[in-house]
This record gives structure tokens, sequence and C-alpha cells, in this order.
């Protein structure tokens, strides 16, 4: 699915003529460069960002565009991996063509081309980065519209000590940038909870067998996993539990909130005792209603991070439209004092580029109709 949706996306942008249709002879679209996994394992998590900015710039388009100048929504690929990344950000730079940046979707990513973009002075809006250091770093021009890992850990570690009341832990992690400080805050957490983990190892990407670390995991009597990791690995150690029988329950993170995840499960029984720390779930919002019906019709995926790239368009839209403006300085210093409405609500940020009005909730993926979906945990 993803490679053809993909190149489906690609040709719907830049060979149908469908976004420039109505344009302005003197004005070539307003370029936005969407940053993220297009190919390779990890494609599921650029999938859902590229769906989302696909269909605000419908969206906007059809509303008249930024100040009658229709935007263009243009994917590039970096694996989510920090070196493909830099030549990315190279590319949107040397090209001088791009107006602002939607990503990159891996935090290591991010990291990696921040300081690049900054001295550009080009806006970058982030809706899946979570790492704290992000917004550390004293750039003006960047801002996140998920939470970060701060408040994430929290999250995880309070639901795992208090409401499951788990005193023999196993931290994994997958020791890539996003997922093991992910797993550093939540094992700090625990401890600070009075609940120190009885296991914390690492768990390579690519792995598929369990087998060896479940049965480590039982010697030590452990009753709850925490794992950082990405969604194909999670789902792997969520099979190996229920193949061996395992009720053991198993907390992940807001990687694993998406649709893929639940299809790499063998069964929707390997879904039972797992739960994960997300934000707020677009498709349990009763104002986005609407505009998720409009993008299955699409058949754009709308599980994950898929509004929170099309609330990134909306802010980014909003500050050139308010501006009149595309200098990276300039937005920036506008969103900076200006709230903007999104899909999400109403979005404002601190002075680091944080949103101030964020919360991470816990959900599991349960059935429905046969079917698995992601649903609130609702608290006792």
């Amino acid at each position: 699915m993803h490679k053809f949706f993909i190149y489906t996306l690609i040709l719907y942008l830049t060979g149908s003529g469908w976004l420039c249709s109505n344009c302005c002879a003197e004005a070539a679209p307003l370029q936005i460069a969407v940053v993220g996994p297009f190919s390779g394992a990890y494609s599921a998590y650029g999938s859902q960002l590229l769906a989302g900015a696909m269909q605000a710039a419908i969206d906007i388009n059809n509303q008249g565009g930024i100040n009658n100048v229709e935007i263009e929504i243009m994917p590039l690929d970096d694996q989510c991996d920090p070196d493909m990344a830099i030549a990315r950000a190279d590319e949107i730079i040397r090209s001088n063509k791009y107006h602002a940046v939607i990503g990159h979707v891996c935090s290591s990513a991010s990291l990696a081309t921040a300081k690049v973009y900054a001295q550009q002075n080009i806006l970058v809006v982030s809706p899946t980065a979570t790492n704290p250091k992000l917004t550390q770093n004293h750039i003006n021009t960047f801002f996140r519209i998920s939470g970060n890992d701060l408040q994430q850990s929290v999250t995880a570690a309070e639901f795992i000590a208090k409401k499951l009341g788990s005193k023999r832990i196993a931290v994994l992690h997958d020791n890539e940038l996003y997922s093991k400080e992910l797993a550093d805050l939540v094992a700090e957490h625990l401890i600070h909870l009075e609940t120190t983990p009885a296991m914390y190892q690492t768990v390579a990407r690519g792995t598929r067998n369990f087998t060896n670390l479940i049965k480590k995991m039982a010697n030590l009597d452990v009753d709850a996993i925490y794992f950082a990791g990405l969604y194909p690995e999670v789902a792997a150690l969520a099979n190996a539990l229920n193949t061996l029988q395992m009720q053991i329950p198993l907390i992940s993170a807001d990687a694993i909130a998406l649709e893929q995840f639940a299809a790499e499960l063998n069964s929707t029984e390997s879904a039972n005792n797992v739960m994960l720390t997300f934000a707020t779930d677009p498709n349990q919002l009763v104002s986005s209603r609407n505009l998720l019906q409009a993008m299955q019709e699409n058949n754009f995926s709308t599980t994950g991070y898929a509004l929170y790239a099309y609330a990134s368009v909306q802010v980014i839209a909003n500050a050139m439209q308010n501006t009149n403006k595309l200098e990276g300085k300039d937005l920036a210093n506008w969103l900076h004092h200006h709230p903007v409405d999104t899909v999400l609500g109403k979005k404002s940020w601190d002075t680091n580029g944080d949103i101030t009005d964020h919360e991470f909730k816990m959900y599991a993926w349960q059935t429905d109709k046969d079917k698995l979906v992601l649903k609130k945990l609702l608290p006792n």
C-alpha cells in the first residue's frame, strides 16, 4: 500500500494539475515540503502525514488558497535516517522554492536538521517529533503540534505504577534517539514513584523473535512491560506474548497509534493487553467528523498523526495569510503572538515553540465489530 499510496499522491500533486487549476497566472503555488519516511520499514509514518497535509491543501485551495495563491504539498523522503534528513534539508535549501517545512517525522531526523533550517530562516512545523531537545535549542522558527516526551513519560509512568500497580517492570527501547530517551524518562519517573524497573534492555530495530527475551522477563517475574519502540517491533512483541500465552500488560507510546500497528498483529487477541500514550485522537473529536469522512472518501489514512499534519498546514497557512509574508522569521514572530484555530482546536505556543495546552492520555487497541480500533481508557 505504502509505495503505491505515495506514488499516487505525488502524481496527484505534480501531474494532474488539480492544485493549480485555479491559480492566478502571475503567482506560482506556495510550496510546502513534507519530509519523512516515504519508503523503507517505517513508511507508514510518512504516509499518514502526507495524507493529512494533502487534505489540508485541498481544503485551503478550495477556499481560495493563501491570499488567492494556492499551496502545493511536496513530499521528500528521509527514511527516518539523520544523514538522509540532512541531505533532504540541503536539497530544500538549494532549491530555494520551498516556503516552509512540515516534519521531519522522527526526532533524530528533526534534531539533525533543526539548526540547518534555522540558519536559513525557514519555518518548520513538526506534527510528530516529541524529543524535548527540539525545543531547547533556542530556535525561533521551530514549532511543535504534538506534545513532548517529558509529558508523555509522566503519563506512562504514573499509569504503570499507580493505575496498574505494577512493581516489577521491564523497560525496553531500540537504542535510537526517540525510543531511548523516552524509555530513560519513563524509567526516571518510575524511580521517582518508588518503582525501580526490574529490567532495562535494548531491543534492536528489526527484531522479530522475542522468545528468549520473554523467558528472561518471566524468570524476573515481570508484571508490566514498557516498550518505547516503533510499530513493527512492538507488534512483534505483542504477537509473541500472545503466542506464549503471557498475559503481561504491554505499554508503548504514540509510535503505535496507527492502523499499520493493528495490521501487523497476528490476531485481535494479540492486542488484548496493549496500551499506549497518545495525544488527542482526532478520530474521537466531534469537530473532526466531516473532515475524517472527506479523507476516507479520498482513501487517505486518518489514524495516528494524520490530522496533526493537517493542523500543521493550517498553522503555516494562517501565518502566511495574516502576515502576507513568506520569511520564516516573520511567520514565526506572528505565531509566537497569535493562537491559531486548527482541526485539533485552538493552538498557541510558548517562547520555545512548544504548544501550551498539551497533555497525553492512555489509549488501548480494542475490538469493535471484529476490527481493532484505538479507544481512550476511561479513568475510574
